[in-house]
């Protein structure tokens, strides 16, 4: 089995609309528990939102993350334990929609 890095991205531009209703809300957390539960087996524990604020360190420099001129930033990030490619495809194909989803193998190194 691999391991994969899951790096959900959101565009900049629907962080600026209107918040969903408590309604909307209710039903995307039920929508991603569902998927969870589905995949429970392949997701590893240990995925996280992120905070909007962070830092970038380049060369040996600090600057403020992510960037304002950013298309799109991540929000989150899981491991998902798949056969190959395209079982891990196959369970980011099944994710609530809303997200870019960038699926990267990890290496592996012990």
């Amino acid at each position: 089995m691999a391991k994969f890095l899951f790096i959900y991205r959101e565009s900049t531009e629907s962080r600026g609309c209107a918040q969903p209703s408590p309604e909307e809300m209710q039903a995307l957390q039920a929508a991603w528990y569902t998927w969870m539960q589905k995949f429970s087996s392949a997701i590893l524990p240990g995925g996280d939102g992120l905070k909007d604020t962070g830092r970038v360190l380049k060369s040996g420099l600090v600057t403020d993350g992510p960037y304002v001129e950013a298309k799109e930033i991540i929000v989150s990030f899981g491991i998902v334990q798949a056969d190959d490619y395209d079982a891990a495809l196959a369970i980011a194909r099944a994710c609530p929609p809303g997200h870019t989803i960038e699926i990267r193998e990890l290496a592996g190194y012990a």
